[in-house]
């Protein structure tokens, strides 16, 4: 149990089991700190149509995960992946999308600050740009977190009736080949996706539990 009334959840499995994992409805202020056991090129639930015919570019599972967004890759040790979970009761619930991760960019804006990583910005608003749509750390959206004008941590939502699921997403290597590799892009276009998604990452350089506990003494 963490600080808050937070409880703190270790789940192992594939990238495809732990997406696939849903909040029980009564759930309450829960964290799940994800451990990946392959890696994966995951497609936001817009995305049905947007895998290159030769597959994920590699020996790596394609996933389809239920909330929005670009598509990422999640590779152990490359990438650090902690998921959010609130009741509608919560203080901390809000009913519009774009405002509801706000305080969550916050949290993790002060966690990468508590690390060393400077002052971080929150972003307020869905700002795609040309890539965005397709690669989630090509655009931005309202609770991600940019470091130096450069985006730090990826967002997404899942939400029912009963509870909210925020998924967050941070690199500490950012090699984005498998994830350019993987998606249905016309060779026409490949030069500029590959352009804009060269320096598309702040990599963070503390390992995985550092982040974690970095990101537990700040929440709220």
């Amino acid at each position: 149990m963490a600080g808050g009334g937070w409880t703190v959840r270790r789940l192992v499995g594939t990238v495809e089991e732990l997406h696939g994992l849903t909040p029980d409805p009564g759930a309450d202020r829960e964290i799940w700190l994800m451990s990946p056991q392959d890696t994966a090129l995951v497609l936001g639930s817009a995305q049905l149509d947007r895998i290159a015919s030769g597959g994920s570019g590699g020996e790596i599972a394609v996933v389809r995960r239920r909330s929005g967004g670009g598509a990422v890759l999640m590779a152990p040790g490359d990438s650090v992946w902690m998921d959010v979970v609130i009741g509608r009761g919560d203080p901390l619930w809000d009913d519009d999308a774009n405002r509801a991760p706000l305080w969550l960019g916050r949290t993790w804006a002060a966690a990468l600050s508590s690390l060393g990583e400077g002052q971080g910005e929150v972003c307020q608003r869905f700002e795609p740009g040309r890539w965005g749509r397709l690669a989630c750390f090509a655009g931005r959206g309202p609770g991600e977190v940019l470091v130096g004008g450069v985006k730090a941590v990826g967002v997404s939502q899942r939400r029912t009736r009963t509870t909210a699921r925020f998924q967050t997403l941070l690199y500490r290597r950012w090699a984005p080949e498998q994830l350019i590799a993987g998606l249905a892009v016309p060779s026409e276009q490949a030069d500029g996706l590959r352009a804009a998604l060269a320096g598309a990452a702040w990599t963070v350089g503390a390992d995985a539990a550092q982040i974690h506990s970095a990101f537990l003494a700040a929440l709220p």
